[in-house]
């Protein structure tokens, strides 16, 4: 089971997922990844750390021989490669870099972590001594550089909800609580052994729509064998 976790700026996902590999007892994949392109590119990681989860076109401070040889189609490609590795390997958490939309695997469980701006503006507080004006914006400039990553790499849009398995709004629930659902949900589907396409939940549906009476066209009933 591989689980990615997606999150806002100042969601504290690292910290949730590393939570969720404790609890798992799986290896995880965060800053690792970027060491990880750039053991393979034979480069510096703080060269690829400029690509890391940033759009090309907002990056400003890299050397124009390194825009040459070092781009997002590469950086892409070989990130690619180091999570269809890890993804071989076995169980896994892997933290952000678009991984959802990579790895597509059945056995992948996407999680998308979001919070009110309140909270991400106190925990972005709580490691940075800023004002609240200057968390906030640093916060809005971290979101809109992921969003470009994800729209240019992958031509998708990060917020998107048909993206994920699923959305945690951190707003009402401690990380603890959000490893623990993420776990359970982990678990379960691997448990029950389910593709993460309609057809695979599909039946579950009718069966419990059909024993709560709500109306379900027989053909349907009789096309997935629910009874």
């Amino acid at each position: 089971m591989i689980i990615t976790i997606s999150r806002q700026a100042a969601t504290n996902g690292s910290l949730i997922g590393r939570l969720v590999a404790e609890r798992l007892h799986v290896p995880i994949f965060d800053r690792e990844l970027v060491d990880e392109v750039a053991r393979r590119l034979q480069v510096d990681p703080s060269v690829v750390i400029h690509f890391d989860e940033v759009a090309l076109g907002t990056v400003s401070s890299l050397l124009w021989e390194w825009r040459a040889s070092l781009n997002e189609t590469i950086y892409q490609r070989y990130l690619s490669g180091a999570l269809h590795r890890i993804a071989t390997a076995g169980s896994a958490v892997v933290i952000g870099r678009g991984a959802n939309f990579i790895l597509r695997c059945p056995d992948c469980l996407n999680v998308r972590l979001i919070a009110p701006l309140a909270l991400r503006v106190a925990i972005y507080q709580a490691t940075n001594p800023v004002t609240v004006h200057e968390a906030e914006k640093a916060i809005h400039a971290e979101d809109h550089e992921k969003a470009n990553f994800i729209r240019a790499l992958y031509h998708a849009e990060i917020g998107a909800p048909e993206h994920y398995d699923m959305v945690l709004n951190l707003g009402g629930l401690t990380p603890e609580m959000a490893a623990d659902l993420i776990a359970q949900a982990a678990q379960a589907r691997q448990a029950a052994l389910l593709r993460p396409e309609a057809e695979a939940t599909l039946p579950a549906h009718l069966r419990q729509m059909l024993r709560h009476h709500h109306p379900v066209r027989r053909e349907f009933v009789e096309r997935h064998g629910v009874s």
